[in-house]
């Protein structure tokens, strides 16, 4: 059996990931080469499985209680980093570098694996606490010091290092790479579903994500509509003529919900239709309708989306 090469843990500043606008971006510390006087040491938390709250009935009359749902919160992370220079100087500089490059209030740092094979999953986490300073004998001396850094994920998921692309076409075009924002690393692109009619789509991951939609026209009169099984059906739709030059991008993700035209800029909220359901997908297969009206040879939509894990 051949040697598993070794996991990769880099550590990108909120500063890194600001300067890539979105797209590809180089992580300041390399958290396992010690190329820059920084590495890992033994004992890494909280890179499995989120915490999980669940919300349950006390039944009176019978033992037990009664299941109502269960939700991922928030999850701690935890990495202990021992830190060393050749002389003092070093050591202060590698030190303040650390710390100002951790500021919460710059946004979260981004913690990316990449296995012995080349996968690649991802975290986005907020510095908490760590990095205070100890003069203990056992924890700093005059050319090294040790820091627990503490950080706090929002969103407790890993994201995969591959966005994946679905495209939706009247048949007349070849699917083609998607080169959107604001996807990390390699895109795949899945084989072309048609419009106007129910397809059903394979969506890789543990848990539920939310999806980039981008339309080409020329279109109008746009509904997008997933069957859930044992469930309501979701839809929400766009009232917006498009030309054959024109594009329209709908963002689904939480806290970045957004209807716009990604070369002006312009706002598009305002064109959704009443009550929208911005849906997520779901792992595994799923049955949608994208249904699109005065359509012409290069009316087109893609789907992209970035698969989430619930461990690294």
């Amino acid at each position: 059996m051949a040697d598993w090469p070794k996991t990769t843990i880099e550590l990108a500043t909120p500063k890194d990931i600001a300067a890539g606008s979105g797209g590809a971006y180089t992580s300041s510390y390399n958290l396992t080469s010690g190329a820059n006087g920084i590495i890992t040491m033994p004992g890494l938390k909280g890179f499995d499985a989120p915490p999980y709250n669940l919300f349950y009935d006390e039944l009176p009359a019978l033992d037990g209680g009664y299941p109502r749902h269960s939700r991922a919160s928030s999850r701690e992370l935890f990495i202990p980093l021992f830190l060393a220079a050749p002389d003092r100087a070093g050591l202060l500089g590698l030190k303040r570098g650390l710390i100002a490059a951790l500021n919460p209030t710059l946004g979260p740092c981004r913690i990316t694996f990449t296995e012995g094979d080349g996968s690649r999953r991802y975290i986005d986490a907020h510095y908490a606490s760590g990095a205070e300073g100890d003069e203990g004998q056992d924890i700093s001396g005059f050319l090294w010091t040790k820091y627990g850094l503490v950080l706090r994920a929002l969103d407790p998921f890993f994201y995969s290092g591959t966005s994946h692309v679905i495209k939706f076409t009247t048949g007349a075009l070849e699917v083609v790479p998607f080169f959107g924002e604001p996807f990390l690393g390699r895109r795949f692109v899945n084989k072309a579903h048609s419009l106007n009619g129910s397809s059903t789509i394979t969506i890789t991951g543990d848990v539920d994500t939310w999806p980039l939609w981008t339309v080409h026209g020329p279109a109008s009169g746009m509904t997008f509509m997933r069957k859930v099984p044992n469930g309501p059906e979701q839809s929400f739709t766009v009232n917006a003529g498009l030309s054959e030059t024109q594009t329209l991008v709908i963002d689904t993700r939480p806290r970045r919900k957004a209807v716009f035209d990604p070369v002006t800029g312009e706002n598009l909220w305002k064109r959704l239709g009443p009550s929208p359901h911005l849906w997520p997908i779901s792992p595994g297969l799923n049955e949608v309708l994208i249904d699109v009206s005065n359509v012409g040879a290069e009316t087109s939509v893609s789907l992209a989306y970035a698969p989430r894990f619930i461990s690294a």
